[in-house]
C-alpha cells in the first residue's frame, strides 16, 4: 500500500513539474496542431456540367517542418455518381534517396502545389457542391528529426452553372 501512495505522490510531482504553473496541459497545444496548412483553389470558379475544373492544393509547412518528396504527396478524390469522376495526383519521388543524399528528399523553401483535374458529370446538378478528397504526405520536424505520415480531409468547393 505504501508503494502505491509513493508512486502516486511521485507522479503528481512530475505532473506539476512539467505543467506550467502546475496546471494541466492545454489539450489544444501546438503538439496537436497539423504540421502544414492546406490551401485549395479551384479554377475556373464556376463550370458547366460535363466539363473539367482544375484544383490546386498548396501545402504551407509550419516553421520547423520539412516536407518529404518520398513517399509522394498524394491527393485523391473518389468518384461521386452524378457529380464527379475519381481523380488522383501525386508529387514527389518514386524512390527514397541514397543514404548519403538524404537532404535531397526534402522540399527546400516552398512546396510545389499539387494540381488535380476533376471531370464533372454531364448530368451534374447546377449549384454549389462540396467534393471531398484526401491528402496524404510525410513530414519531418527539423529540430528533432522526428518524421511521420500525415493525412487530411479536403473539401473542394465546385460551382456548376
Amino acid at each position: 500500500m505504501i508503494r502505491v501512495k509513493t508512486l502516486t505522490a511521485f507522479l503528481a510531482t512530475v505532473a506539476l513539474a512539467v505543467s506550467p504553473g502546475g496546471a494541466a496541459p492545454d489539450s489544444h497545444s501546438a503538439a496537436l496542431e497539423a504540421p502544414v496548412k492546406v490551401a485549395i483553389a479551384v479554377s475556373p470558379e464556376a463550370v458547366g456540367a460535363g466539363s473539367d475544373t482544375s484544383v490546386t492544393v498548396r501545402l504551407l509547412p509550419n516553421a520547423g517542418i520539412k516536407m518529404n518528396k518520398y513517399p509522394k504527396i498524394k491527393v485523391q478524390v473518389a468518384a461521386v455518381p452524378g457529380l464527379v469522376d475519381a481523380a488522383e495526383q501525386s508529387l514527389g519521388n518514386a524512390a527514397a534517396p541514397p543514404a548519403d543524399q538524404l537532404d535531397t528528399n526534402y522540399f527546400h523553401g516552398s512546396v510545389d502545389p499539387v494540381t488535380l483535374t476533376l471531370h464533372l458529370d454531364p448530368q451534374a446538378a447546377k449549384g454549389r457542391h462540396e467534393i471531398h478528397g484526401k491528402l496524404s504526405y510525410f513530414y519531418c520536424v527539423a529540430a528533432s528529426g522526428y518524421c511521420a505520415p500525415a493525412k487530411a480531409e479536403l473539401t473542394i468547393p465546385v460551382t456548376i452553372r
